[in-house]
């Protein structure tokens, strides 16, 4: 009787030493992919903040030409529609943390806010200059600040990866294109 199966003499298996070479070989892949992927996961952390705080800022110049009545006040204490920081999604936050998240703020319909955005994953900071606590816009579209505000957003890796985003005193909104600059590209940002 033959059996079912024989090993032929040029069959054979891995041997030790080339398991360990195929393993050291995924290692340096592997260490090589880490870093690379912790630097997108950032970059991605990043723009959807900018996208997402851009977005509310269209969001609120819109209703607020809508709504068609005047802001009594820059911090959201009278008529009109403002983006103001809130750490709990439905009132402003007088102290102007923006890191706990923000919300679109209206009188109308009593005080609610039209709409709500979470804090910023952590590791992202968001700051303003000048340290406004709120972002209110006029029935024009324009906004009831005499200043420029300007938005910067960090991370761990500092000021040479923030991104900027800028609401000029007519209402425009704009995001910087080129991270550690400004809107224009111009002057470098700074982290705190």
């Amino acid at each position: 009787m033959k059996n079912a199966h024989t090993c032929g003499a040029g069959e054979r298996g891995f041997t030790l030493f080339e398991l360990m070479i195929v393993c050291s070989i995924a290692a340096v892949l592997a260490a090589m992919a880490v870093p690379a992927m912790r630097s997108f996961l950032q970059n991605q952390q990043q723009s959807s903040a900018v996208t997402n705080l851009m977005t509310t800022l269209q969001y609120a110049r819109s209703e607020a030409i809508k709504e068609d009545v005047p802001v009594a006040g820059a911090n959201c204490t009278g008529t009109g529609v403002c983006v103001c920081p809130s750490a709990n999604g439905t009132t402003c936050d007088p102290a102007g943390n923006w890191n706990n998240g923000w919300i679109v703020y209206t009188s109308a319909n009593g005080g609610a806010a039209l709409e709500a955005v979470g804090a910023l994953q952590s590791g992202l900071t968001l700051t303003t200059n000048p340290g406004t606590v709120a972002v209110p816009y006029q029935p024009n579209g324009t906004t009831a600040l005499n200043a420029l505000v300007e938005f910067t957003l960090c991370d761990s890796r500092g000021a040479a990866y923030a991104r900027e985003l800028e609401v000029s005193i007519s209402g425009s909104i704009q995001a910087s294109s080129t991270p550690g600059y400004d809107v224009t590209g111009a002057t470098a940002l700074v982290c705190p």
